[in-house]
């Protein structure tokens, strides 16, 4: 490995994970498990879930599919094929996706504060 990975879409494969919830996952991650930073591809099946704290800081980009994310004060946001992301460690939200969706995904992982 030269410490440069091409991160095409179509090229990763996606490993099927169990499902934590209604919809099936399936994830591609490019770092090793447990160093608290990992990017990669993430697809899943039509669903929504409430999320009372999001559980860490993502950045992601939509490759297929539209996410709608509404806020506890009832406001929406949608972000569809091309757009790009962020959601902070903690954030309340709830997570609706009417069809598929693809993105790729870098993920830093954060422990509570104490």
């Amino acid at each position: 490995m030269t410490g440069i990975v091409r991160l095409d879409p179509a090229l990763v494969a996606l490993e099927p994970q169990l499902p934590e919830g209604p919809a099936l996952t399936r994830t591609a991650s490019l770092f090793e498990p447990g160093t608290g930073l990992s990017a990669g591809i993430w697809e899943a099946e039509p669903f929504t879930e409430y999320i009372d704290a999001y559980p860490c800081d993502e950045v992601c980009v939509v490759l297929e599919g539209t996410i709608h994310l509404q806020l506890p004060d009832g406001s929406t946001q949608s972000f569809g094929p091309g757009e790009a992301l962020a959601i902070t460690y903690g954030t309340e939200c709830t997570w609706h996706q009417d069809d598929r969706v693809r993105k790729f995904y870098v993920i830093r992982e954060r422990q509570p504060s104490r």
